[in-house]
């Protein structure tokens, strides 16, 4: 089973990733999806932020999620 980051480690990986990728950074997401299935290129539309004390979440275009996705779904391009 995968541990929870610490509440520290996730504001650092939020502080990290909003002071190198602005809004408007082109990504690759990836759907959480077995078996895993390629990406889509997109770009975010929102800063990053921690979502319910356990997740990095960020939003980006064409996902309708309204929660965003996981900082981990997400690669910079």
């Amino acid at each position: 089973m995968k541990r929870q980051p610490s509440l520290a480690k996730l504001e650092m990986e939020v502080a990290e990733w909003n002071a190198t990728y602005p809004i408007g950074t082109p990504v690759t997401h990836y759907r959480y999806v077995t078996p895993p299935r390629e990406g889509t290129q997109t770009k975010t539309r929102s800063e990053a932020w921690i979502m319910g004390g356990h997740s990095a979440m960020v939003m980006v275009e064409g996902v309708s999620v309204s929660g965003g996705v996981c900082l981990e779904s997400v690669v910079p391009l």
